[in-house]
């Protein structure tokens, strides 16, 4: 691991006829890869640029303004909820795009009133050499919701890291001779781009209960499942909490998620419950520096290509598209799986991952329209560039399709599952669906859940689904495995 030089950059982008505005030391060069906004003009966007990283890190428009590092101490100063994300670029072609393999982020939070945010990492517990500044930022209290004063949120990112390997972490820091740092946690970041060895992820969704105020039982057994299964990435396709701008629901869903999200990086598409909250975006970490930043990403994770897309705004609820992100975002899909296609050589596998089915035998009528945009949206160009497995959420049940084309059952195409059953009301379904290959329905009010666990390789990619029986049991080996599956190159 190489020993990383200090940037301490933040600056305000203004989308505009303006130039982009931007910092750095004498000693470090800007990011390699600059902000495309695609626009002549458009809001405000808040940037950053981790120490070391060379990329740009944004956040969406109406977004609180970053803070660097500072020596304060609150009255509340320990780190609570310490979450691994992942920071990068969106375009494949350009240096500094989204890498698992080298590079982590850190969210934790703090009162108001703590300033300090470092992190710092190393190949063994006792040996946390690298230090690094990230910024925090204030969200204001929503709802009557959490603390008056509001949280302040921190993030950094450690970049330069060694495929593979196992990284030691702090965060926190130090003020007024008093030091206040995190647990030592680790993690094992992702092997090199397009490896042979089998990589394990994990994928669930629709944690949020009906009425929002339980302490998510199925959903935290669930991450105690996944943390013991060896999984190394986490896919959660949407709808964490039962409304987005309630700070209380997300304590009890970080409550629920804390001993995985410390170890285990987990990747995040919004779901419709999020509502494109700022507070939804405090607490995730995701590629992109564009007004539209952390709504789309991609990355390779060993022999798997993984796309991650909002389906919700522009798509399903056109009419909060106020940042043009339909066309943007297609316009990326479209160029990001042409590139992925073109790569199966060295990244064999192509996974997507939204909130909205493409496809599902759900019975509620009123959800028909919503599938409609979905598929839409994405159907051409997940036939056009050969998808392998689609990934999504908002039904509330498993469901697996037979594998697709242009609407058709095809010998080559799509896989399309959904697992929805991380915690929310079950829903019914419609039987005998053609496209449908496997149906699978659970029941969180005797704490059933669903969720998946795979394996890719160069050259096949197998899928478990495990439903929990009840209130019993730490590992898979103690749930149901419902449905089974393997593709194969």
């Amino acid at each position: 691991m190489r020993h990383l030089r200090h940037l301490g950059c933040l600056s305000a982008t203004f989308l505009s006829s303006m130039a982009i505005a931007s910092c750095s030391s004498k000693s470090d060069p800007a990011p390699s890869s600059p902000v495309d906004t695609g626009v002549e003009s458009g809001p405000v966007v808040v940037t950053y640029d981790p120490q070391g990283c060379g990329y740009r890190v944004a956040a969406i428009d109406g977004f609180p303004d970053f803070e660097a590092t500072a020596d304060s101490l609150g009255a509340d100063a320990a780190p609570k909820h310490v979450r691994l994300g992942l920071g990068g670029g969106v375009d494949a072609s350009k240096a500094g795009y989204a890498d698992p393999s080298t590079s982590f982020a850190v969210i934790w939070q703090t009162d108001v009133d703590t300033k300090v945010s470092k992190l710092r990492f190393g190949d063994t517990e006792t040996a946390l050499t690298h230090v690094v500044d990230g910024i925090s930022y204030i969200v204001p209290q929503e709802l009557n919701r959490g603390p008056e004063a509001g949280i302040r949120f921190h993030e950094a990112h450690a970049c330069g890291l060694t495929p593979g390997r196992t990284v030691y972490y702090q965060v926190g820091g130090s003020a007024g001779g008093k030091d206040v740092w995190s647990d030592v946690r680790s993690l094992t970041v992702a092997p090199a781009k397009g490896g042979k060895d089998p990589v394990p992820f994990a994928f669930f969704g629709d944690t949020r209960d009906a009425l929002g105020r339980s302490d998510l039982p199925v959903f935290k057994a669930i991450t105690g499942r996944v943390k013991v299964s060896g999984a190394r990435l986490g896919v959660f396709s949407g709808d964490a909490v039962l409304i987005g701008a309630d700070q209380s629901l997300w304590d009890i869903w970080t409550n629920a998620s804390d001993a995985l999200a410390g170890s285990v990086v987990v990747a995040e598409a919004a779901g419709n419950h999020e509502n494109e909250l700022v507070r939804y975006f405090a607490h995730i970490a995701m590629p992109g520096a564009t007004k539209n930043a952390e709504r789309y990403a991609s990355f390779d994770y060993g022999p798997v290509h993984f796309v991650f897309v909002d389906d919700y705004v522009g798509i399903v609820a056109p009419s909060i598209d106020v940042t043009n992100y339909r066309a943007e975002v297609l316009a990326w899909l479209d160029a990001d799986l042409q590139k992925a296609d073109g790569n199966r050589a060295n990244v064999p596998w192509v996974v997507t991952v939204h909130h909205h089915p493409v496809y599902d035998s759900g019975a509620d009528k009123a959800r028909v329209a919503e599938r409609k945009s979905t598929h839409d949206a994405l159907l051409s160009l997940y036939d056009k560039y050969h998808v392998d497995l689609d990934l999504a959420g908002h039904d509330h049940f498993y469901e697996r399709s037979k594998v697709l084309a242009a609407d058709a059952v095809a010998t080559k195409g799509t896989t399309y599952v959904i697992c929805a059953g991380g915690g929310a009301p079950s829903y019914s379904t419609n039987p005998d669906n053609p496209l449908s290959q496997s149906i699978v329905h659970y029941d969180p009010d005797t704490f059933q859940g669903l969720y998946g666990l795979a394996t890719a390789d160069a050259t096949k990619l197998d899928v478990k689904v495990y439903r929990i029986k009840g209130a019993v049991g730490t590992s898979p080996a103690d749930d149901e495995i419902v449905d089974t599956f393997t593709l194969s190159r």
